[in-house]
């Protein structure tokens, strides 16, 4: 499995810059929904999920708009959603500060490199171990687990004015895998985000 089987819902960024939603589980609104908001839907060859694409020249205030209206409207249909994006993120009035952490969660080891001391202390409080190349999570913990870590340190992260980067490992949308025979995940409910700011979930 990867980190985007755990959800019903899936936001995330591909390396280019497309903002996209992918749904593990049918959600018969969800189309009307997210092409309200200029959402694309494509479904490339093999996914077995629908995946909807807003392009790169959305990135910023525009996908943070548009895609945190699709998200709070398909709440009526599941809490299950989980935020991954990095294209979303926005603050009115100022740019968005460099991302003091990377994550990188493509391999076989969810791993990240932090630039500050605060943001060190923060993956520290989340589970992070040092490594020779930076922080990295338990080699033998459970996938659902890491998941939550990450996306909690990068709460942790944005509460303290620190950004952070979810690198999922997709160049393209094109590079997006097929869906998992069996995906498995327990539906928890979403942390209510602050107004005017990045959406996020728990």
């Amino acid at each position: 499995m990867a980190f985007i089987d755990h959800s019903d819902v899936v936001i995330g960024s591909t390396d280019d810059g497309h903002t996209f939603v992918l749904l593990n589980r049918a959600i018969p609104p969800a189309q009307r929904i997210l092409t309200d908001q200029g959402f694309t839907a494509r479904q490339p060859s093999g996914t077995g999920r629908p995946l909807y694409l807003l392009p790169p020249a959305y990135a910023g205030e525009q996908a943070n708009t548009r895609t945190g209206e699709a998200m709070w409207t398909l709440f009526n249909h599941t809490w299950d959603v989980t935020d991954l994006s990095w294209t979303t993120r926005w603050l009115p009035d100022k740019p968005l500060p460099e991302p003091d952490v990377h994550f990188d969660v493509s391999g076989e080891r969810v791993t990240a490199t932090a630039r500050t001391d605060a943001a060190r202390r923060i993956l520290a409080n989340h589970g992070f171990t040092p490594t020779q190349n930076g922080y990295a999570l338990p080699a033998g913990m459970e996938e659902s687990r890491q998941l939550g870590a990450v996306v909690q340190a990068e709460i942790a992260l944005s509460m303290e004015g620190l950004g952070a980067r979810i690198g999922l490992g997709f160049r393209t949308p094109a590079d997006i895998p097929a869906a998992p025979a069996h995906t498995s995940h327990t539906a928890t409910p979403p942390a209510a985000p602050a107004p005017d700011r990045p959406r996020r979930t728990r």
